[in-house]
Formats: C-alpha cells, structure tokens, sequence
C-alpha cells in the first residue's frame, strides 16, 4: 500500500513510516508547511517534501498519517473520509467536543479505518500487567494510580504546544493514554471523574496548563488517581518518570513505564509484581506480537484489531469530558 503524512509536528509519527517501511509499504512522501521535523524526516527517509496538500492526494495514498498541530487533526481526517482513505494519527484525534463529534461520526460510517497511536499497549511492563490481570493473579482489582510527568524543554518547543486551544492541554494531550489503560486493563467504562488543572506556574507561558490531578471512578466499582505535568527537572536522565500501580485483593503490580534510568540503568518499561503465592520480584518480559501499525493495517483487511475505533472514541470522549470538568487553578 502506498501511503503518505499530511500534517507533520510530532515525532511519534515516525514510528509509523518506520514500521510502514519495515512492513514493505511504498512511502508517498510529507506535506508540512511549518517546524522543523518534516525537512529532517524527508531527508532521513528520501522523501518527497511538499506543501501542498495536492502533491500527497494526486498519488492515489491508500492510508495518510498525521502528527499535524493537534487541533487540526480533524480536518485531516474529514480529508480522508471524503476521499476514502484510511487514517493514522498521533494522539491526540481531538482537542473539543465539536471535533470528537465529527471523528465519531466518521469512524462509525466505517467507511475508512481510523488508527490512533495510543502505543501504551504495547509497552512491555504494561503488557505483564495487563496479563496478569487476565490470569485473576491480582484477583478483584481496587484500584489504580498512574502517574505521567513529562519534561517540558521550552526552547525544543513550538508555540501551538503552549496553546490549549491548538494543543488541549496536558489532560487531553497525556492522559488519553491513562484512560484508554483503564478501559483495557478492567474491561468496563469511565462511570465518573473530577479532578484540579493548575495553569500559569511556567514563567513567559501565562495560559500553559502544566498540572493536572483526576479522580476517575470505573462502571465496575474501581478507582484510579491519575496525574500528569510538566514539570521534570531537564537533569533527569530520561522525559519522566512513568508509573502505574495496581493494588487487587490478592496482590499489587508497580509499572516502571519509562524504565528507572537511576535504580536500573539500561532497563526499559517493567513490572513488579507480589501476590499472595509469589514474593516481591520483577515479571519476565512478555513476548509481545505485532505492532500498532499491523495492527491497524489488519484492520484495513478486515481481522480484529487490539485497538478499535471504539476504543479510540472512548479515550477520546473521558480526555475531552475530563478536560472540560476539571477546576482550573490560575497561579500567574
């Protein structure tokens, strides 16, 4: 299949040319009229590097990709569906209520495949847990806590980053993960949330969200606490220090999602488990299958996926529904 980005501001996209190219499909070429990353990808890759939308579109692309300022997503995707395209896109798919309306009408056409990349689900130490979970090793779960700091690098920044009207702020920028982990680790929907924003505490960023707490209840009884912010220091040897908790009533997990560079240099995402048959130690790295790109592309071909359009419709509906129940707190 031949395929082609439009859009073009966000690094995670290159996770999907690369598996595209390793996968054996034929790459069109990028469209980006702005920054800094499409010249560097087109290069890397020997692409076509364009600013005309028409330059991708006249050579027939059977899927486009899209890393494009966040709230412009949509549009890409309308794109797509007047043309029949399949889409892949960064997270998030929307910033606001108006643009998952229009998402959830196209993707429930089912006329093309939308793919998000919510690549949590194929995180190592995350994948342990889910499994564990499945084989009742924690027996009835009670709750989680699942922690998402990131560096905020100003100077690597572009200005829409800082603007929650182009960006959608950290809620609906970071924890769409969280809350697409929830739906899949317990099987049962968003029932509930609230939670606090702090905006402001960056000086020369006056409208930056750049703290967040919610307190989610789950349809089947279990909570979580999720937290994300921008607020690690630029010495920590890696973007943050990712974790997620889950306690049962037989046993407790602890995700390392981004690995501890302090207490296990070189080791990435793992999970540590103790039950009330087994001691305190770290979980066997799961042999993993695939890849959010086949996955999407078995889609396309009409074999089950691991992340559908729903799940995509979900994440996006608690992120957006959080983002507009939150109390903001202005510190500036």
């Amino acid at each position: 299949m031949k395929f082609g980005i439009i859009g073009c501001r966000h690094g995670h996209i290159e996770e999907f040319i690369r598996e595209m190219l390793e996968l054996g499909h034929s790459f069109i070429g990028i469209c980006e009229r702005e920054g800094r990353l499409a010249p560097a990808l087109a290069e890397k890759y020997g692409a076509l590097l364009t600013e005309e939308p028409e330059d991708i579109w006249k050579q027939n692309p059977d899927i486009i990709g899209s890393s494009a300022v966040n709230n412009q997503k949509i549009h890409v995707l309308e794109e797509c569906a007047a043309r029949g395209v399949h889409f892949m896109v960064d997270k998030p798919i929307v910033t606001c209520r108006e643009g998952l309306q229009k998402a959830e009408a196209i993707i429930k056409e089912g006329r093309i495949q939308v793919g998000m990349q919510l690549t949590e689900r194929y995180n190592p130490g995350i994948v342990a847990l889910k499994r564990a979970i499945a084989a009742g090793e924690l027996g009835k779960l009670i709750g989680f806590t699942i922690m998402k700091p990131h560096k905020l690098s100003p100077a690597s920044r572009d200005a829409w980053h800082f603007s929650r009207k182009e960006n959608g702020g950290l809620v609906v920028d970071l924890m769409i993960h969280d809350f697409d982990l929830l739906r899949w680790f317990t099987g049962s929907e968003i029932a509930a949330l609230s939670g606090y924003m702090q905006i402001g505490n960056w000086e020369g960023y006056p409208d930056f969200p750049d703290d967040a707490r919610v307190l989610v209840k789950m349809a089947d009884g279990s909570t979580a606490s999720l937290q994300s912010d921008w607020w690690t220091p630029a010495a920590y040897p890696c973007y943050g220090k990712g974790m997620i908790i889950c306690t049962g009533t037989r046993g407790k997990c602890i995700v390392h999602t981004t690995g501890d560079p302090l207490l296990y240099p070189g080791h990435g995402s793992f999970a540590q488990l103790t039950t009330a048959e087994k001691e305190w130690g770290i979980l066997p790295d799961p042999e993993i299958s695939g890849t959010l790109t086949g996955d999407f592309l078995d889609r396309i071909a009409g074999k089950p996926g691991l992340l559908t359009g729903e799940d995509i419709l979900r994440a996006s509906e608690a992120a957006i529904l959080a983002d507009e129940q939150v109390e903001v707190i202005r510190r500036n």
